[in-house]
């Protein structure tokens, strides 16, 4: 248990309280202005992109273990495919109601859009295991010791989401939890690629 203590970090960090708040701020607002639903493809949603975005481009500037950030990359660019609906929100709305999308089996072939995300997913674990992505993960750990709190946040906001999409059926706790967890996963990636560089 002690070998495993030393690669976790239980300083607390004011991104923890931050991350909180968004989450907080945007249920507060949400409910104060009686929103008790988030169509597909809204504004909510849409905002969501960026932060995926941003963890996406750091990833990418990492000068340090490349392995490993390359394939935080190839997931956060997944999540951010899985938000388009892999493209079915852009391409697939129905005439009177850009909230709502023709599922894939609708179209002739729209059945290789799921062979296409598999064959990515494939890839990119194919990518990991060539380039033995655990030889980074293992330098990078005897550096920088992993965040406990980030953790403990995207591990509340993950139960919150689906709470929300499978119990309680509410697409407000949904994607306020979804989108404040995409915030915590930035704000991770950030925590490692600051560190990576000194």
């Amino acid at each position: 248990m002690e070998k495993i203590f030393k690669f976790i970090d239980f300083k607390y960090y004011k991104n923890f309280v931050v991350i909180l708040a968004i989450f907080a701020v945007c249920m507060l607002l949400l409910l104060g202005f009686n929103v008790d639903y988030i169509p597909e493809n809204s504004l909510l949603e849409n905002i969501q992109l960026i932060a995926l975005v941003a963890g996406f481009v750091l990833c990418l500037k990492a000068k340090n273990h490349k392995v490993l950030f390359r394939f935080g990359a190839m997931v956060i660019f997944l999540m951010f495919m899985r938000e388009l609906s892999y493209g079915r929100c852009i391409f697939c709305q129905l005439p009177d109601n850009p909230h709502d999308f023709y599922p894939w089996s609708h179209y002739k072939y729209g059945w290789l859009a799921h062979v296409i995300v598999g064959i990515y997913i494939a890839a990119a674990f194919l990518y990991a295991i060539i380039n033995k992505i655990w030889i980074d993960i293992k330098n990078i750990f005897e550096k920088i010791r992993f965040p406990f709190w980030d953790l403990i946040m995207m591990a509340f906001l993950t139960v919150m989401q689906l709470l929300g999409e499978k119990t309680l059926d509410s697409t407000v706790l949904e994607e306020t939890a979804e989108f404040s967890l995409y915030c915590a996963i930035f704000a991770l990636v950030y925590y490692f690629y600051k560190r990576e560089q000194k």
